[in-house]
């Protein structure tokens, strides 16, 4: 995507983290896992330990009387120099820890394929995103509420969640208690290093008459504005959901098991009553069943990919697409792997000039190379500070460019990278195994990302009845034609505000999209040549009614069609949220561990009465 120090693991060295390979059942021998796996039953078998499912594993597991398994593709929970450093964001795609994703090359992309990073490993892609957290606006979730008619997901109500994930350590807030927790696991706040030219940025947007937002969380007032985006970091280290939520004394917790490097191969049914989890263990087929207990489930938390198709291989789905890959029918579910939604984002960019400021770089590289400096290294060794602590993109803002008067909520999102990027289309760069040149010349950037598209038709197909075959992605982004016009729009205004006096001054030549690129036809052609994610896929196992066609769980996060089943992901996400949609997941988590806790209860409740009416 960008030109970030793509060397800092040879500059900083490995930090060890404690784990716990007794609880980390990846750490052992397969033989033993095995033993150890199918010698239980639980009362929880969660798919996937990613956002969602970390949380899960943390909360349903608090109860010491509730057994707990945990069945991850990836590694265990990443200790690598790369995941904790802001800045090495980008040094994580294509590497053990993504899934390495692709769509299927389509014309409203200029026939083009886009790369998608998922994160593999306890985590998932909290440990491979850039950690911006934004959580939409509360009509985003009132609009979650209305799909599923059910007033518990209103923005009112999901606030409470968000709050108890979070451990603000923001200074620029408005105000803990209110919109922010302060006593929760995950770590947000604001980057603790802000780049000359980043400031000058926030001065352009003032000088092009935008407003300040200093809060994008607070939901009293509109999410428009411009200004300093808070993260997902604890002291300038990225605060993943693994290292917030399953920390050494969690996995130390002899009720929970959570075994890596596992692949599941179905889930298994009695009926329509799911029973078992079938998984592949290095060389080894194994099984993990439910408990007798009346409130046991499997939730699948495999994200909005891999959650569609592990139901798909499973035989919930699409009847006549389950029939092509001779996989028997337990539920014909046609919403399974439909509507999947993601942000897409275009770019411009220009080269600086020498007056730019010396350290305007994001990683302060060492001049002429793509290296980190030294210096800049050892800053944040000793200090967690300085520029290795920004994900470059953490500052820039929202605006709302609808010309229909209807229209409230914001429909882009700007993102300013005090660096220029290598290419306008960085994602499928990165994918392409590009490697930075020396004496690249340098300049800055603004990412235009549509944060509400209308664009809704994707989908996530298998491609065979093999577990281990990637599915076949199919991306819907800039599919209608009101997303290419906002695009055209977002484009005009980020050159807008690279041409105010606070960054004019700093700036030469325009190379993305080009000086010959101008016309509104031109933009929206560049656009569709060059669209990317902003990494933020959801939907595909969409939150609604039984009544709606394209529904897969219900208001309980349930599994239509089927009892002892849930999924719990960004896949459940009905529309796309106007933020970053990492903490909008760890909150459907918080949500979902509530549903299953109440169901524990009542259903505990309920054995109880019939043995006092015996």
């Amino acid at each position: 995507m960008l030109l970030l120090p793509w060397v800092v693991c040879a500059v900083v060295p490995p930090v060890r983290v404690s784990r716990a390979p007794t609880m980390v059942l990846g750490g052992l021998q397969g033989r033993r896992q095995k033993k150890r796996v199918e010698s239980k039953a639980y009362d929880y078998i969660i798919v996937g330990g990613g956002t969602a499912g970390c949380v899960l594993a943390n909360r349903l597991s608090a109860d010491p009387s509730k057994s707990v398994l945990v069945v991850e593709a990836g590694s265990a929970p990443p200790d690598n120099i790369l995941v904790k450093v802001p800045v090495a964001v980008l040094k994580l795609f294509r590497s053990k820890w993504d899934w390495d994703f692709a769509t299927e090359p389509a014309d409203h992309l200029d026939a083009r394929s886009l790369y998608l990073c998922r994160g593999k490993g306890l985590g998932g892609s909290s440990c491979t995103n850039v950690m911006l957290y934004t959580r939409g606006s509360e009509a985003d979730y009132d609009a979650w509420a209305a799909e599923c008619d059910d007033a518990s997901w209103k923005g009112s109500a999901m606030l409470e969640y968000f709050k108890r994930a979070e451990k603000c350590l923001s200074t620029e807030n408005s105000g803990v208690g209110k919109w922010h927790g302060d006593d929760g696991p995950a770590a947000v706040s604001d980057v603790p290093y802000q780049n000359p030219l980043s400031k000058a940025f926030l001065e352009a947007t003032k000088e092009a008459g935008f407003s300040e937002n200093a809060d994008f969380n607070d939901w009293s007032r509109e999410q428009v504005g411009f200004g300093r985006f808070q993260v997902s970091q604890r002291r300038g280290v990225r605060e993943s959901a693994a290292s917030a939520y399953l920390g050494s004394k969690v996995r130390r917790r002899p009720n929970l098991d959570i075994v890596t490097g596992a692949t599941v191969t179905k889930i298994a049914f009695d009926g329509r009553e799911a029973k078992s989890v079938d998984f592949a263990l290095r060389d080894r087929n194994v099984t993990a069943a439910l408990s007798d207990n009346a409130a046991s489930e499997i939730i699948v938390t495999a994200g909005a990919i891999g959650s569609p198709q592990v139901l798909m291989l499973s035989g919930v789905g699409p009847a006549s697409e389950l029939a092509e890959h001779d996989i028997p029918v337990v539920v014909d579910l046609g919403g399974v792997g439909k509507n999947m939604q993601d942000h897409p984002a275009c770019l411009v960019s220009r080269y600086s000039t020498k007056d730019a400021p010396k350290s305007h770089s994001t990683s302060l590289r060492i001049p002429g190379t793509t290296a980190t400096n030294p210096v800049a290294a050892v800053r944040w060794l000793a200090r967690k500070d300085g520029p290795l602590t920004s994900p470059g993109c953490d500052h820039g803002g929202f605006l709302r460019l609808s010309p229909d008067a209807s229209t409230h909520e914001s429909d882009v999102q700007l993102r300013f990278l005090a660096t220029k990027s290598i290419t306008p289309d960085g994602m499928s760069t990165i994918a392409n195994d590009y490697k930075a040149t020396r004496n690249h010349p340098d300049g800055f950037t603004v990412q235009t990302i549509l944060a509400r598209p209308k664009s809704k038709d994707g989908t996530v197909t298998l491609a065979s009845n093999d577990p281990f075959q990637k599915p076949k992605i199919t991306g819907a982004y800039l599919s209608d034609q009101d997303d290419v016009d906002t695009m055209v729009a977002a484009l005009k205004r980020a050159r807008d505000i690279l041409a105010q006096p606070a960054l004019s001054k700093y700036a030469a030549d325009e190379e993305f999209p080009g000086p010959d690129v101008f016309t509104d036809d031109a933009l929206a052609a560049y656009a569709k040549r060059t669209v990317h994610t902003a990494n933020a896929i959801v939907g595909t196992c969409k939150l609604g009614t039984p009544s709606d066609p394209l529904a897969v769980v219900d208001n309980q996060l349930k599994v239509i069609g089927t009892t002892c089943l849930r999924v719990c992901d960004s896949s459940i996400m009905p529309v796309l949220p106007g933020g970053q949609t990492g903490s909008s997941t760890i909150a459907i988590a918080e949500k979902a561990a509530d549903l299953l806790l109440n169901m524990e209860s009542s259903s505990s409740s309920s054995t109880k009465d019939q043995k006092v009416a015996a």
